[in-house]
Protein backbone atom coordinates (compact mmCIF):
# COMPACT_ATOMS: atom_id res chain seq x y z
CA UNK A 1 0.00 0.00 0.00
CA UNK A 2 0.89 3.85 -0.89
CA UNK A 3 1.68 5.75 2.40
CA UNK A 4 -0.41 8.93 1.86
CA UNK A 5 2.51 11.78 1.98
CA UNK A 6 1.67 14.24 4.83
CA UNK A 7 1.34 18.38 3.21
CA UNK A 8 0.75 21.31 5.44
CA UNK A 9 -1.68 23.61 4.08
CA UNK A 10 -0.82 26.31 2.12
CA UNK A 11 -1.33 29.98 3.45
CA UNK A 12 -2.16 32.84 1.66
CA UNK A 13 -2.69 36.38 3.35
CA UNK A 14 -6.66 35.15 3.53
CA UNK A 15 -7.15 31.60 2.65
CA UNK A 16 -5.41 28.15 4.20
CA UNK A 17 -5.73 25.67 1.23
CA UNK A 18 -5.33 22.42 3.38
CA UNK A 19 -5.00 19.27 1.93
CA UNK A 20 -8.07 17.32 0.78
CA UNK A 21 -9.33 14.83 3.01
CA UNK A 22 -12.73 12.53 2.95
CA UNK A 23 -14.61 15.82 4.92
CA UNK A 24 -14.65 17.73 2.03
CA UNK A 25 -17.05 15.82 0.11
CA UNK A 26 -19.80 17.46 1.99
CA UNK A 27 -18.55 20.84 0.50
CA UNK A 28 -17.88 19.49 -2.98
CA UNK A 29 -21.70 17.61 -2.90
CA UNK A 30 -23.34 20.98 -1.72
CA UNK A 31 -20.84 23.31 -4.13
CA UNK A 32 -21.92 20.39 -6.96
CA UNK A 33 -25.37 20.83 -6.48
CA UNK A 34 -25.63 24.34 -7.38
CA UNK A 35 -26.21 25.35 -10.94
CA UNK A 36 -24.43 28.59 -11.29
CA UNK A 37 -20.90 26.45 -9.76
CA UNK A 38 -21.67 24.08 -12.34
CA UNK A 39 -22.57 26.07 -15.43
CA UNK A 40 -18.59 25.86 -16.60
CA UNK A 41 -17.80 22.62 -15.55
CA UNK A 42 -18.46 19.75 -17.77
CA UNK A 43 -21.50 19.46 -19.57
CA UNK A 44 -22.68 22.53 -17.20
CA UNK A 45 -25.31 20.75 -15.12
CA UNK A 46 -25.47 19.82 -11.11
CA UNK A 47 -24.18 16.50 -10.15
CA UNK A 48 -25.77 13.96 -7.96
CA UNK A 49 -24.23 12.99 -4.39
CA UNK A 50 -23.01 9.86 -5.59
CA UNK A 51 -20.89 11.63 -8.32
CA UNK A 52 -19.70 14.37 -5.81
CA UNK A 53 -18.83 11.43 -3.63
CA UNK A 54 -16.84 9.35 -6.36
CA UNK A 55 -14.88 12.33 -7.23
CA UNK A 56 -14.21 12.76 -3.65
CA UNK A 57 -12.45 9.29 -3.23
CA UNK A 58 -10.78 10.04 -6.71
CA UNK A 59 -9.21 13.27 -4.99
CA UNK A 60 -8.26 11.07 -1.96
CA UNK A 61 -6.81 8.47 -3.84
CA UNK A 62 -4.74 10.88 -5.71
CA UNK A 63 -3.14 12.80 -2.50
CA UNK A 64 -2.13 9.16 -1.78
CA UNK A 65 -0.57 8.54 -4.70
CA UNK A 66 1.12 11.23 -5.69
CA UNK A 67 1.45 13.93 -2.79
CA UNK A 68 -0.43 16.36 -3.64
CA UNK A 69 -4.17 17.17 -5.32
CA UNK A 70 -7.25 19.02 -4.30
CA UNK A 71 -7.87 21.31 -1.60
CA UNK A 72 -10.15 23.02 0.76
CA UNK A 73 -9.81 26.66 0.54
CA UNK A 74 -10.76 27.80 4.05
CA UNK A 75 -11.08 31.70 4.99
CA UNK A 76 -8.69 32.45 7.80
CA UNK A 77 -10.69 34.99 9.38
CA UNK A 78 -13.84 33.38 9.70
CA UNK A 79 -12.54 29.10 9.44
CA UNK A 80 -15.34 28.86 6.94
CA UNK A 81 -14.95 26.81 3.85
CA UNK A 82 -15.27 28.10 0.54
CA UNK A 83 -14.44 25.93 -2.14
CA UNK A 84 -11.36 24.11 -3.71
CA UNK A 85 -8.32 24.99 -5.30
CA UNK A 86 -6.88 21.66 -6.88
CA UNK A 87 -3.71 20.57 -8.32
CA UNK A 88 -3.77 17.09 -9.89
CA UNK A 89 -3.19 15.27 -12.99
CA UNK A 90 -5.39 15.84 -15.74
CA UNK A 91 -6.03 12.07 -15.80
CA UNK A 92 -7.87 10.25 -19.26
CA UNK A 93 -10.28 12.20 -21.20
CA UNK A 94 -9.67 15.54 -19.99
CA UNK A 95 -9.02 16.51 -23.75
CA UNK A 96 -5.11 17.05 -22.50
CA UNK A 97 -2.29 14.50 -21.78
CA UNK A 98 -3.23 12.30 -18.89
CA UNK A 99 -0.10 13.59 -17.52
CA UNK A 100 -0.17 16.86 -18.01
CA UNK A 101 -0.29 18.58 -13.97
CA UNK A 102 -3.65 20.42 -14.09
CA UNK A 103 -4.99 23.88 -11.64
CA UNK A 104 -8.37 24.50 -10.97
CA UNK A 105 -10.46 26.30 -8.82
CA UNK A 106 -14.05 26.02 -7.46
CA UNK A 107 -15.69 28.71 -5.07
CA UNK A 108 -18.85 29.55 -3.36
CA UNK A 109 -20.67 32.10 -5.30
CA UNK A 110 -20.25 33.99 -2.29
CA UNK A 111 -16.73 33.78 -2.71
CA UNK A 112 -16.13 35.30 -6.35
CA UNK A 113 -15.15 38.63 -7.14
CA UNK A 114 -13.06 39.08 -4.44
CA UNK A 115 -9.57 38.25 -5.62
CA UNK A 116 -9.40 34.76 -3.58
CA UNK A 117 -9.60 32.44 -6.74
CA UNK A 118 -6.15 34.07 -7.83
CA UNK A 119 -5.02 34.17 -4.47
CA UNK A 120 -5.19 30.55 -3.85
CA UNK A 121 -4.43 29.36 -7.08
CA UNK A 122 -1.43 31.74 -7.40
CA UNK A 123 -0.24 29.55 -4.31
CA UNK A 124 -1.09 26.23 -5.89
CA UNK A 125 1.19 27.02 -8.52
CA UNK A 126 3.96 28.10 -6.42
CA UNK A 127 3.56 24.75 -4.88
CA UNK A 128 3.56 22.78 -8.32
CA UNK A 129 6.78 24.36 -9.29
CA UNK A 130 8.72 24.80 -5.91
CA UNK A 131 7.63 21.79 -4.06
CA UNK A 132 6.30 19.44 -7.22
CA UNK A 133 9.21 20.25 -10.02
CA UNK A 134 5.98 20.42 -12.06
CA UNK A 135 7.61 21.54 -15.77
CA UNK A 136 4.14 23.28 -16.81
CA UNK A 137 0.57 24.03 -15.15
CA UNK A 138 -2.69 23.50 -17.26
CA UNK A 139 -5.95 24.96 -16.85
CA UNK A 140 -8.87 23.70 -19.01
CA UNK A 141 -11.44 26.52 -19.00
CA UNK A 142 -14.68 26.95 -20.95
CA UNK A 143 -14.36 30.01 -23.25
CA UNK A 144 -17.29 31.28 -22.11
CA UNK A 145 -16.53 31.51 -18.72
CA UNK A 146 -14.47 35.25 -18.46
CA UNK A 147 -13.74 34.90 -14.70
CA UNK A 148 -11.74 32.18 -14.64
CA UNK A 149 -10.05 33.00 -17.87
CA UNK A 150 -8.91 36.13 -15.39
CA UNK A 151 -7.62 33.98 -12.80
CA UNK A 152 -5.77 32.14 -15.03
CA UNK A 153 -4.20 35.18 -16.52
CA UNK A 154 -3.07 36.73 -13.30
CA UNK A 155 -1.09 34.01 -12.62
CA UNK A 156 0.81 33.73 -15.41
CA UNK A 157 -0.73 31.41 -18.15
CA UNK A 158 -1.14 32.28 -21.55
CA UNK A 159 -3.22 30.38 -24.52
CA UNK A 160 -2.22 27.59 -25.60
CA UNK A 161 -5.32 26.14 -27.59
CA UNK A 162 -8.65 24.69 -27.74
CA UNK A 163 -9.99 20.86 -26.79
CA UNK A 164 -12.74 18.91 -25.78
CA UNK A 165 -13.36 17.95 -22.27
CA UNK A 166 -14.63 14.78 -21.35
CA UNK A 167 -18.41 15.42 -21.82
CA UNK A 168 -17.77 16.79 -25.15
CA UNK A 169 -17.19 20.46 -24.32
CA UNK A 170 -15.28 22.91 -25.98
CA UNK A 171 -12.48 23.60 -23.29
CA UNK A 172 -9.77 26.61 -23.73
CA UNK A 173 -6.37 25.26 -22.60
CA UNK A 174 -3.65 27.59 -21.33
CA UNK A 175 -0.55 26.74 -19.56
CA UNK A 176 2.81 28.66 -17.98
CA UNK A 177 5.90 26.94 -17.45
CA UNK A 178 8.38 26.34 -14.19
CA UNK A 179 11.00 28.66 -16.77
CA UNK A 180 8.38 31.43 -17.26
CA UNK A 181 7.07 31.35 -13.57
CA UNK A 182 10.80 31.33 -12.65
CA UNK A 183 11.71 34.59 -14.98
CA UNK A 184 8.64 36.21 -13.24
CA UNK A 185 9.65 35.04 -9.60
CA UNK A 186 13.00 36.64 -10.26
CA UNK A 187 11.65 40.00 -11.42
CA UNK A 188 9.56 40.90 -8.85
CA UNK A 189 6.44 39.58 -6.47
CA UNK A 190 3.33 38.11 -9.23
CA UNK A 191 0.53 36.84 -8.23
Amino acid sequence: MVERVIAEPLLTDRLSLAPWSAGGVQLLARLAAQAEVMRFIGPGTPWPPERSAEVSTRCDDHWTRHGFGWRVAVARETGNPLGFIALSFAGDGAGVDPGEYEIGWWLEPSAWGRGLAREGAAAVRDEAFSRISAPSVLARIAPANAASLGVAGAIGMTPEGESRGRSGEPIAVLRVTARDWQTRSEQGPTA
